[in-house]
């Protein structure tokens, strides 16, 4: 009589082995090749979505990383604020004796009909309380030897919002080598001295805190009670003895994987991958069954193939993506660019002054001048995360061949921004 076979222990009563261990291990292998390649691929797309406006990733896209989202908003309101300033009675600004901030704008004219200052200083006041508004010292500087030549130095609302319109007032020496420095297009020169001038004239108001600030950027809303506060933690921090600035600007292009911090991505895998080999070898020494179902070619393809694979997709997502900088005031000594807008502290200045004019003649930029002293004397410098300010001029203000830089110079990050 015939009778149904019975598996046992994998042996077909006795004869033929169908499910041996063998074939278990190859069919585990099989499985995990199938999971990590479905995972790694879904991980892989979802990637492609999530790093897309991250400039350190694989995955980036230039037209939705340098998509303009908050900005035109915040440009929308700069202006209103502008034109409500230019057709209505000013009331009188009051500024206490000794206000919180100086804030120095330096502008120079723009070859087009773009003049970006209007839309910096409007975003800057607008949404400002009257208690807000009162700590600050607003001086924009005409940066030319003749003022009128720029197109905004006689529109109404400079002189409304403004506390001082800042001039040349200067030696006839001085002003022949501003001649020279216009003449000659010798804008890194012109803009060292220009520096140093605006920063002498802040510290001059009494001003705790002095902040320089391009002209060709927005702030966001409710940049200054996020200032005021990370401002009063430096001051009770221990870095305020050797404190430089305060960031309000950063570009995270040159927050990425960069190769002079090769060593530690490289031991971080090697240590991730140590500690994987690790747990797998001692999860198949405690269970006769897991050290069945993960034979040493197993092991072999996740230390090897598997997670090298998706140390790869990590490194390909960007370090903005996979490690974001957390809101808050951070150190940043290094990578940080450009000089969009800085907050030194009212003792520095003095010995920054006279660091600018030194450099005056050197071929320098501001932001260089600042990294290499700081470097050279131990100062510290920090950013205020997310950031307070956008750049937006596509038209650089140190004249032709400058413009392709200027316009990549952005933080992605703002834009995200949801007032």
């Amino acid at each position: 009589m015939w009778r149904k076979p019975r598996i046992v222990l994998g042996i077909l009563d006795g004869h033929d082995p169908i499910l041996s261990w063998s074939n278990v291990a190859r069919s585990s292998t099989s499985y995990l090749v199938l999971v990590t390649a479905v995972i790694w691929t879904l991980l892989y797309q979802y990637c492609r979505f999530a790093s897309s406006r991250d400039p350190t990733s694989y995955f980036f896209s230039h037209d939705r990383g340098y998509e303009r989202r908050y900005s035109l908003l915040r440009e929308h309101e700069a202006y209103e604020f502008i034109q409500s300033a230019n057709t209505s009675t000013p009331a009188p600004i009051e500024t206490k004796a000794d206000p919180l901030i100086c804030l120095g704008i330096a502008t120079i004219a723009r070859s087009s009909s773009q003049q970006y200052v209007r839309g910096t200083i409007g975003s800057l006041l607008q949404g400002l309380s009257p208690e807000e508004r009162q700590n600050i010292y607003l001086m924009p500087f005409i940066a030319h030897t003749n003022p009128d030549d720029h197109p905004i130095r006689h529109e109404p609302w400079l002189a409304a919002v403004s506390n001082q319109i800042l001039e040349y007032k200067v030696s006839d020496g001085d002003l022949a080598k501003l001649h020279e420095f216009e003449e000659g297009h010798h804008f890194r020169n012109k803009s060292m001295y220009d520096y140093g001038y605006l920063l002498q004239k802040c510290y001059n108001t009494g001003a705790s805190w002095v902040t320089m600030i391009e002209d060709d950027v927005l702030a966001r809303a409710g940049w200054y009670p996020e200032t005021q506060q990370a401002l009063h933690n430096l001051q009770e921090s221990a870095a305020k003895d050797r404190l430089l600035y305060l960031r309000m600007f950063y570009t995270e292009g040159l927050l990425g994987w960069n190769s002079e911090e090769w060593v530690r991505y490289l031991g971080w895998s090697f240590v991730s991958f140590l500690v994987v080999l690790l747990v797998l070898l001692g999860a198949r020494s405690k269970s006769t069954r897991i050290h069945r179902a993960l034979p040493n070619l197993n092991v072999v393809i996740i230390c090897l193939f598997s997670l090298p694979a998706f140390i790869l997709l990590y490194f390909m997502a960007g370090r903005i993506t996979m490690q974001t900088l957390a809101p808050g005031v951070h150190e940043m000594n290094r990578f940080g660019c450009c000089s969009q807008g800085f907050i030194f502290p009212r003792a520095i200045v003095p010995r920054l002054v006279e660091r600018t004019r030194k450099a005056m003649d050197e071929d320098y930029y501001v932001d260089m001048l600042l990294e290499r002293w700081a470097d050279a004397e131990g100062l510290r410098r920090f950013v205020l995360v997310p950031s307070l300010l956008q750049h937006v001029g596509s038209k650089s203000s140190k004249g032709w061949g400058y413009d392709e830089s200027a316009g990549t110079t952005w933080n992605f990050g703002f834009e995200d921004y949801s007032p």
